[in-house]
């Protein structure tokens, strides 16, 4: 009797033993950054001009500080939406205008048809230098010189 008692324990502790083994370990779930599109990363979020300039000059401290705090919203419809924020140069101005732009050669240019100013309005092909989650960045001209425009978000 004593020698069934021990078998049963011996094999319920082999059960228990074999029973509870160690789990593979579950690799760590690795997500691939999903890499934008550039038309997604001009369309989504407001963009707003953090300098602009030609040679070593930044021509963005010489501008008005009512264009300064304008945002430019590009759409999926390839128009622009040019906002004329808070500090409006002359307060008849509508709170926003619309123009248009568009991507081109394989996303390495940008037609754009944009009012800096009152007065400078950029109706150009431009060369896309970077364009990241952060960034545009182009360079076209400006008042007859070669210059680069740099967009961050607001």
């Amino acid at each position: 009797m004593k020698k069934q008692h021990l078998f049963l324990l011996a094999a319920v502790c082999s059960v228990a033993v074999f029973s509870c083994k160690d789990e593979e370990p579950t690799p760590p779930t690795t997500t691939t950054p999903t890499t934008k599109t550039a038309a997604e990363l001009m369309t989504m979020k407001n963009w707003k001009i953090s300098s602009l300039t030609s040679g070593a000059t930044d021509f963005w401290l010489l501008v008005e500080a009512c264009n300064k705090d304008n945002q430019y919203r590009f759409r999926k419809d390839d128009s622009l939406s040019i906002y004329d924020m808070t500090s409006k140069c002359n307060t008849s101005d509508p709170d926003s205008t619309s123009s248009y732009y568009k991507l081109y050669n394989n996303n390495t240019q940008l037609i754009l048809n944009m009012k800096l100013s009152s007065t400078i309005t950029i109706d150009d092909t431009t060369d896309i230098v970077t364009l990241d989650e952060n960034t545009l960045k182009i360079n076209t001209e400006y008042s007859g010189l070669p210059a680069t425009i740099t967009f961050k978000h607001p």
